[in-house]
């Protein structure tokens, strides 16, 4: 229990601090710098001290707001609240590394970095130092590359949970191990363990945490599961549905934390606490490619798919989840979209450097403009600006306005195919092709 000094009878203080982090909200926030809720306890005397304390907390929680610890980030919405730019001289390099197939993109805590990679028959779980881009650990097990149609390797992004990174290989493997060291922690695999059932295209979801249940869809017997995440050891498991590719998407609804999985061919919320499924809602789409991370916004969720399929808007707080509209002018096909002021971008169709960046309105799926000036990729928001990684690997920044494209400055980072979300923190871009070429660059602060 964390304490401030002083010796007279103690009284408890619920301390909350309450700001706006956009879009991070106070939980996701905690979660972020890796705080437990506690009470803490001051002394009559130790309250003379209590503004410096404070003022000392604030200064950490902004060294520590550019954590990035899950896919799509501590809020799982592709957001940052840094402010960026393109330095007057161009971005500059930091330093370039060669980590192995895959699409695992990068989450980050202080200054490591973890991502993984295939490398000689096995999967590769790296940690990095950022400041100086050389490997701190590695963990490795053996897997197939599964190049299915595209390179293969890992498809998972870690998520970092205090002391403890996860992750999940292709076929199934479970990890946690010690974010310091890289020792392991406990191991578990989907398939033999649990009765899961590997989609086509391999375990693709990013583990989700919720308070000390780790989140993950697992298809077959244990479809929709829930382990301790400080064990391994199963907590609830519900559901036999076909696991689909996007991770497992925690909100507040009514007072209650659901966690919505998107399926194969359907979204299902379940309640987080127990797994007790709430509600199903139908989503179909060819091969059973539901890979698009859905996209909370208050009470409402977009949910959208390729393969010429669109993009439904889903109200959840009716019971059932009312569709508001179904429109077909975005199709995220696995790189999720981003929301701001009333907007969505993301990229219209199959991973293609012929698929367009566009902006619809999130009350209607109306479309506002389409450009092909971007050739395919990924994004995320920074502030109120894009950065996209183009798949021909040209990172870009770009206003977020829904009059029309604007682009602000481009540069080419990487070449092959980039399909790997970039991700920002302490304003370094970190970017990734499907070939494992990781390179950190540097942006300005506005």
């Amino acid at each position: 229990m964390p304490t401030l000094p002083g010796n007279i009878t103690p009284i408890t203080v619920s301390l909350v601090i309450s700001f706006v982090v956009n879009p991070i909200s106070q939980s996701a926030l905690h979660q972020s710098l890796g705080l437990t809720q506690h009470r803490w306890r001051f002394t009559q005397g130790s309250m003379k001290t209590l503004p410096l304390w404070l003022g000392l907390s604030l200064c950490a929680v902004n060294l520590h707001a550019a954590d990035w610890l899950h896919y799509r980030g501590a809020a799982q919405n592709g957001s940052s609240s840094e402010t960026v730019a393109f330095p007057a001289a161009g971005p500059k390099e930091l330093w370039r590394i060669q980590l192995g197939i895959g699409l695992s993109s990068m989450t980050i805590q202080g200054n490591r970095l973890f991502t993984a990679g295939f490398k000689d028959g096995k999967e590769v779980l790296y940690c990095i130092d950022t400041t100086s881009g050389k490997i701190v650990w590695s963990h490795e097990w053996t897997a197939i590359l599964g190049d299915n149609l595209f390179e293969g390797g890992p498809r998972v992004t870690p998520t970092i949970d205090g002391k403890h990174v996860y992750m999940v290989g292709n076929e199934g493997v479970v990890i946690c191990v010690d974010a310091e060291t890289g020792k392991p922690v406990w191991e578990k695999h989907l398939v033999k363990d649990f009765g899961g059932k590997r989609p086509e295209w391999g375990f693709s979801g990013a583990p989700t945490i919720h308070g000390n249940h780790l989140l993950l869809d697992c298809g077959g017997a244990s479809s929709n599961l829930a382990l301790n995440k400080l064990t391994g050891e199963l907590v609830w498991k519900s559901g036999t549905d076909q696991a689909g590719y996007a991770p497992v998407i925690t909100a507040e609804f009514g007072g209650e934390t659901v966690a919505l999985f998107f399926k194969a061919k359907t979204v299902v919320g379940c309640d987080a606490a127990t797994g007790q499924q709430l509600w199903s809602h139908p989503f179909e789409t060819n091969y059973d490619v539901n890979a698009a991370a859905p996209l909370v916004v208050g009470s409402q969720v977009l949910i959208s798919a390729g393969y010429n399929h669109g993009s439904i808007l889903l109200d959840l707080g009716k019971n059932p989840p009312e569709q508001l509209w179904f429109k077909k002018d975005l199709k995220a096909h696995f790189n999720s979209p981003v929301y701001l002021g009333g907007n969505v971008y993301g990229i219209d169709g199959n991973a293609s450097p012929k698929s367009p960046l566009v902006c619809v309105d999130w009350k209607t799926g109306d479309l506002k403009w389409r450009t092909k000036e971007v050739q395919g990729g990924s994004l995320i928001l920074a502030k109120d600006k894009l950065l996209i990684l183009t798949e021909t690997g040209d990172l870009v920044l770009a206003e977020t306005t829904p009059e029309s494209y604007k682009e602000i400055a481009r540069k080419n980072v990487l070449t092959g195919r980039c399909w790997v979300q970039p991700t920002l923190s302490n304003s370094v871009i970190y970017c990734r092709n499907n070939l494992g070429e990781l390179v950190a660059i540097e942006l300005a602060t506005k």
